[in-house]
């Protein structure tokens, strides 16, 4: 190639460039007008999320999703913080997802134990449970792992202010939403899945 056609072919390279660029950011400052946010999943699936609208647009396909919120009335007066027993605290409650909220407790040493909340369903494999929800340790045992007496004991305070709520749920739905223990072994269990844990 000769100079002047090297330098004419990179002109034409950055002029080509900046015109991409430019209709790239205006589709970018569109979809922030919007009010969306853009994402690609490792497929390359094209995810754009409206948060107010809770809609999911994959691919063109639009779905509404329900708002992530935790059945925080099942734990009142209990909040996050609030000294369950024997020193240990609600650290978090999870928004009910995959058939079950989790429960997180901590102690003062920093220790921390997941709770899934499942619902029972007359064959209850948890710790604890309650006539409409079943509470199980995940310790990574197969129900054959003792529990510590403090944290037994903390479980069971949760266990009782469950019962207590479980027959006003405002959202009659809600329960609906859980599956029980036995049900989710049969849905989740294998060895890449992490929604048992």
């Amino acid at each position: 190639l000769s100079r002047r056609e090297l330098v004419g072919k990179l002109a034409t390279g950055a002029a080509g460039a900046a015109v991409a660029l430019t209709a790239l950011s205006g589709r970018t400052n569109a979809a922030v007008a919007q009010g969306e946010t853009g994402a690609a999943n490792s497929s390359g699936t094209d995810l754009r999320h409206n948060e107010a609208s809770s809609e999911v647009v994959a691919n063109g396909v639009k779905s509404t999703e329900a708002k992530a919120v935790p059945p925080m009335e099942l734990l009142r007066p209990l909040g996050i913080g609030s000294l369950a027993s024997h020193g240990w605290k609600v650290a978090e409650l999870s928004p009910v997802m995959d058939g079950t909220c989790v429960l997180t407790l901590v102690n003062e040493r920093g220790r921390s134990h997941r709770v899934h909340i499942c619902r029972n369903e007359g064959a209850p494999q948890g710790l604890v449970h309650t006539s409409r929800f079943d509470l199980v340790v995940m310790n990574g045992g197969q129900g054959d792992l003792p529990t510590e007496e403090g944290l037994a004991q903390a479980i069971a305070t949760v266990a009782h202010v469950v019962a207590g709520n479980e027959s006003s749920l405002t959202d009659s739905s809600l329960l609906a939403e859980f599956q029980s223990y036995e049900q989710r072994v049969k849905l989740f269990s294998g060895p890449a899945d992490r929604k048992l844990l």
